[in-house]
């Protein structure tokens, strides 16, 4: 008998309160240019400075926050994992 696989998917937004302000200030505390960090994280620069300033229209994904902490070299402690009943 073949195994049929079911895919599942889980969708989950939490607030940080001043994550942008935190994002913001490890930009300004890098080395690296504001035109450098986009190219390097794959966003355009309006998109980044809608981050910082928390007005984007939707969540950021996790999948840009763990490559903005990369090209930081910064951790800002989000982990959606932990609250997960999977």
């Amino acid at each position: 008998m073949i195994s049929a696989k079911m895919r599942i998917r889980q969708v989950k937004e939490v607030e940080i309160e001043g994550l942008g302000e935190r994002i913001k200030q490890a930009r300004l505390d890098s080395s690296k240019s504001l035109e450098q960090i986009c190219d390097e994280v794959g966003l355009s620069r309006t998109y980044w400075y809608d981050i910082e300033k928390e007005t984007l229209k939707g969540a950021l994904s996790i999948e840009n926050l763990r490559k903005i902490e990369e090209v930081l070299g910064v951790s800002f402690g989000v982990n959606l994992e932990e609250d997960c009943d999977i």
